[in-house]
């Protein structure tokens, strides 16, 4: 079953000047009838160009809005461009440029007007626009980023046009863009799903997706939600930038995970005592288990079945579950572990809260995930961006554990930089692909040290117990999120 077919709204606003209006709504048409698409050309009328943008974008009803030069100083057929960019998918906004354009990645170029906009992006950024003159371009970049609205900026060739605002008046008129936000002229952007902030914004785009970095927590987690819950005012749920694998990886070597086991291993064992029972969500390779099933009662759950089932294979107490359908039938687990998991959860309020019920009072819940404001990942951020959110939904920052932890019910007992080991192979390769400039003296290096070796990850290391009572109510501080698309 297929959807209406798409259909272009061409905006060509007018603040005074007709003179070449109905030479440009010809040229437009008769482009647009060799498409075949459904299409109609507004030229909203206003005493500035923010004014007739802001009456072309209301009265608009295609799919598609693109906002076009009443002089055309571009060829016609860059309008239906940008018009299929928007209906592939692949972007909410675009903004023309020429091959002249300098400066930010998304800004938009001052000497054009052209722009498109998806009919759900063009409603929300347009509509909140303030400023009146030809800045409100730049008002429009910067809602699309406070929103979380994918960007792209496209080539066209057109000659030399005077630029419609200059360094000075896009100074002046970001200082009012930022001063509108200070006091809260604009709407308030979706929450931060960890601590509900507001001072949420887009940090990067990965393809098919935006990366959102909250101001007040430092954590990074990903913008795309489902599109039947997108107007949902609390049940929302992120999804990954990629289909979770259901098959087994091992990305270092089997000797390396071993001694990287039994390491977390003793951790475990300074907090619990001889046959305690210990839950771990997500069993990866089995290899910590194996490790810990020789001195604990062991259970484990894991959502992806074939990694499930090659974890029984070695002897293990595995169900194929997630965190929230699992049911516990013995007594309440002594320690919970899980290594690089928290960051695939979409709620985790809810998951903390799950694990504070399935573990008794005083129990341990030993974790390890990224720290956005460590060091390694700080430096590798940008290069690394896709490879982070391929599986993962969010990435904390330090302090944001520690207090989402504490507000779970929680109480911290260590944290610090987690290690694992790493096979010589593995970094030989690692060295390669990052800093090939360095690849012959890290070559060198490795043949004096032990194969495999303990590095450092990038990663904390976080060993919390429950307290006794109830957490603090997460439900009633969400019920305040706003409830617009984004």
């Amino acid at each position: 079953m297929t959807g209406p077919p798409a259909s272009v709204s061409v905006v060509v606003p007018l603040a005074g000047a007709r003179a070449a209006v109905e030479a440009a709504r010809r040229r437009i048409a008769e482009y647009l009838e060799t498409t075949g698409l459904p299409f109609e050309i507004l030229t909203p009328e206003g005493a500035t160009y923010g004014a007739a943008v802001r009456k072309g974008a209301a009265d608009a009803t295609g799919s598609v809005i693109v906002i076009a030069d009443a002089a055309l100083p571009y060829a016609v057929s860059a309008i239906g461009d940008f018009a299929a960019l928007i209906e592939s998918g692949g972007t909410d906004i675009v903004f023309a440029k020429t091959s002249r354009s300098r400066g930010s990645e998304h800004a938009p170029d001052p000497s054009l007007r052209l722009k498109a906009l998806a009919a759900a992006a063009a409603k929300l950024v347009i509509n909140e626009t303030k400023l009146l003159d030809q800045s409100c371009d730049l008002e429009i970049a910067f809602l699309a980023g406070k929103y979380g609205f994918r960007i792209e900026r496209l080539t066209v060739d057109a000659p030399s046009v005077r630029p419609a605002f200059g360094p000075i008046e896009a100074l002046v008129a970001s200082i009012r863009i930022r001063l509108n936000d200070r006091r809260g002229a604009y709407r308030t952007a979706r929450r931060c799903p960890v601590c509900f902030s507001s001072e949420v914004w887009t940090c990067a785009q990965i393809p098919g997706n935006v990366v959102r970095a909250c101001r007040r927590c430092k954590c990074r987690y990903l913008n795309q939600f489902a599109e039947e819950e997108g107007t949902h005012p609390v049940r929302r749920v992120l999804r990954p930038h990629l289909p979770v694998t259901d098959g087994v990886e091992h990305p270092h070597s089997e000797s390396a995970r071993t001694l990287t086991s039994v390491r977390r291993v003793s951790v475990l064992r300074k907090q619990l005592t001889a046959r305690a029972r210990v839950l771990e969500i997500g069993v990866r390779d089995g290899s910590f288990g194996s490790a810990a099933a020789q001195e604990f009662e062991y259970v484990a759950i894991d959502r992806a079945p074939t990694v499930a089932r090659h974890a029984r294979s070695r002897g293990l107490e595995v169900y194929c579950s997630t965190l929230q359908n699992f049911v516990n039938t013995g007594p309440a687990f002594d320690a919970i572990a899980l290594f690089h998991v928290f960051e695939n959860m979409a709620d985790p309020h809810d998951a903390l809260g799950r694990m504070k019920d399935l573990l008794k009072p005083g129990g341990i819940l030993f974790l390890t995930t990224f720290d956005t404001e460590g060091l390694l990942y700080l430096l590798t951020e940008r290069k690394r961006m896709p490879q982070n959110f391929r599986t993962h939904l969010i990435l904390y920052s330090r302090s944001a554990l520690i207090e989402l932890l504490e507000h779970s019910g929680f109480e911290i007992d260590a944290i610090g930089p987690d290690f694992e080991y790493r096979d010589h192979k593995f970094l030989r390769h690692l060295a390669a692909n990052r800093w090939p400039v360095i690849a012959p003296l890290v070559r060198g290096l490795l043949r004096l040290v032990p194969d495999p070796l303990l590095v450092s990850s990038g990663s904390i290391r976080i060993v919390a117990k429950r307290r006794a009572g109830p957490p603090v109510n997460i439900r009633a501080i969400r019920s305040v999120e706003p409830t617009h698309a984004r």
